[in-house]
């Protein structure tokens, strides 16, 4: 893994380097040295960044599972209501 990619990874996981090393109980001039180039990334990072992604990505499909229930428990009433023929409502009133 390259600096570079380092950073994307952190960008599409919204996270800083401060938060990498926090949640991997990093000193933060670790993530500075691989950033920077000075220190080879280890193995484990790139892994370690996929497996956060692959948890975000999941919990977006849960959440778009869930809203799409929502959205077809919140139609069906409408759904089920009898349609008012244009001619009835004028005939009543």
């Amino acid at each position: 893994m390259t600096p570079e990619q380092f950073d994307a990874g952190l960008d599409e996981l919204g996270m800083t380097a401060a938060d990498f090393c926090r949640r991997t109980a990093l000193v933060p001039n670790t993530a500075w040295r691989w950033r920077k180039g000075l220190t080879p990334i280890p193995g484990w990072v790139p892994e370690y960044l996929a497996a956060l992604l692959e948890l975000k990505l999941l919990r977006a499909a849960v959440d778009l599972e869930r809203l799409h229930g929502v959205l077809v428990a919140v139609a069906r009433p409408a759904d089920s209501a009898p349609a008012v023929q244009p001619e009835a409502a004028e005939a009543g009133a």
